[in-house]
């Protein structure tokens, strides 16, 4: 009788946990290929607001966030990633890929933003970025002619349950493959070289046209994968240095970018809003520069003081050059 109840008091803990994962986990972080310099282990969820500390990290720049994920591990920090490729797709938790790839959970709705702000920061430094954002498809296609030129881009062949003619969402997501066929087509001709791809895409008018577990999104999911496949493919081919991911996040709400000010949430994990912990050596540096500046400003006033009521002399230049006395030759 009690160790029935133990045991249905296990299971309820685990359901519970699950249902907490599930909820926590909104879509995936797959490494598709890397350079020998970087490594992906272990299994530790990632949270989303960091996917663009990941990826500026992995090309050898310092990063000032305070996540403390260990999956990636530098190898040798002078042979690190020369090229990043990227792949977001909004409105799906999962989609199929083949090969040796490295998947980790994405805790939280925020990768668009933190695509946006890696692109930004790398805007700042001067390094050119194509980034082609589909969910604003407009926007997305002269993005797209802005890298590749004006390559042509064959819309996917329309498949048994995904008909442009029937459905806009539809169209546009054959489009969209079509672009993602011609940058793996033109990749080693770009128009405008940049070490940093991103391409972003929906499959949520899709989902809502058809249904989230409808036959229609299924296809859609091969199509995209297909399409990856073969800019990884090109990507493998142009550079062996090339860091190539993609990310997928359910939450479609997501890349609404918030158009005011907001209130942050505050930091569970600091409720009471502590100062920064610094690392051990901080105080050691801190006091040797301190003392080090008052020395030196107490030594530059009295070198000053000492020059200003120093006494030349009567036989020096000064006295002899504006002596009011007329001295007779002898």
């Amino acid at each position: 009788m009690i160790k029935s109840r133990k045991v249905k008091m296990l299971q309820s803990c685990l359901i519970f946990s699950l249902f907490i994962a599930a909820i926590q986990a909104t879509g995936e972080f797959t490494v598709l290929n890397s350079p020998k310099a970087i490594s992906f282990k272990g299994s530790d969820a990632l949270e989303s607001a960091y996917v663009g500390d990941v990826l500026y990290a992995a090309m050898g720049n310092a990063v000032t966030g305070d996540s403390k994920w260990g999956g990636m591990r530098i190898n040798d920090p002078f042979d690190l990633a020369k090229g990043v490729i990227a792949i977001h797709v909004q409105g799906a938790s999962h989609v199929t890929t083949s090969g040796n790839a490295k998947t980790y959970e994405l805790v939280g709705s925020n990768t668009h933003t933190s695509l946006n702000a890696l692109a930004a920061e790398l805007e700042a430094a001067n390094e050119p970025v194509c980034d082609i954002n589909f969910e604003q498809y407009d926007s997305g296609v002269q993005s797209f002619k802005s890298c590749f030129g004006n390559s042509e881009a064959v819309a996917a062949n329309p498949t048994k349950n995904l008909n442009p003619a029937l459905h806009n969402a539809d169209k546009q997501f054959l489009q969209e493959i079509g672009y993602i066929n011609a940058a793996a087509e033109n990749l080693a001709e770009m128009l405008k070289p940049s070490n940093v791809l991103i391409i972003r895409l929906s499959v949520d008018g899709i989902a809502k046209a058809h249904g989230e577990k409808s036959v229609a999104v299924d296809e859609a999911n091969k199509l995209l994968s297909a399409a990856i496949g073969r800019l990884l493919a090109a990507a493998q081919k142009s550079s062996d240095s090339v860091l190539f991911v993609q990310s997928t996040d359910k939450d479609a709400s997501s890349n609404l970018s918030r158009a005011r000010r907001e209130v942050l949430k505050a930091d569970a994990s600091n409720p009471y809003n502590l100062a920064t912990t610094y690392n051990d050596d901080y105080p050691v540096i801190f006091n040797i520069i301190l003392w080090f500046m008052v020395i030196f400003g107490l030594s530059l006033l009295a070198i000053c003081y000492a020059i200003a009521a120093m006494d030349p002399g009567r036989d020096s230049i000064i006295y002899r050059m504006t002596s009011t006395r007329i001295k007779k030759d002898n």
